[in-house]
């Protein structure tokens, strides 16, 4: 029987959004273990098209972002920034 999938909202502070930066956050990853799933072709980006993610792919509001093996999210909204110019994003993330 496939357990249910788990669905939760993330509120993080971001210096980019930049996909493995979001992937780290989204699922309580290291960037670097992130980037390796992204540099092997397991992460793709859907929203007007779905594409393969690379290296220096970026998600827009919308998006979502599939990574084999550990889910998916989508980045609701930008929020704003703060005094250090990071942004503050929402992710719906889906496990």
């Amino acid at each position: 029987m496939e357990s249910p999938e788990r669905r939760l909202t993330v509120t993080a502070i971001v210096p980019s959004l930049r996909v493995d930066v979001l992937g780290a956050r989204a699922f309580t990853v290291s960037r670097a273990y992130f980037a390796k799933g992204v540099a092997a072709g397991r992460v793709s980006v859907t929203g007007s098209t779905t594409k393969a993610a690379d290296k220096a792919t970026t998600a827009a509001v919308g998006d979502t972002v599939v990574a084999d093996g550990l889910g998916s999210f989508t980045l609701v909204s930008v929020d704003g920034t703060t005094r250090k110019g990071n942004l503050k994003v929402t992710l719906a993330v889906s496990r």
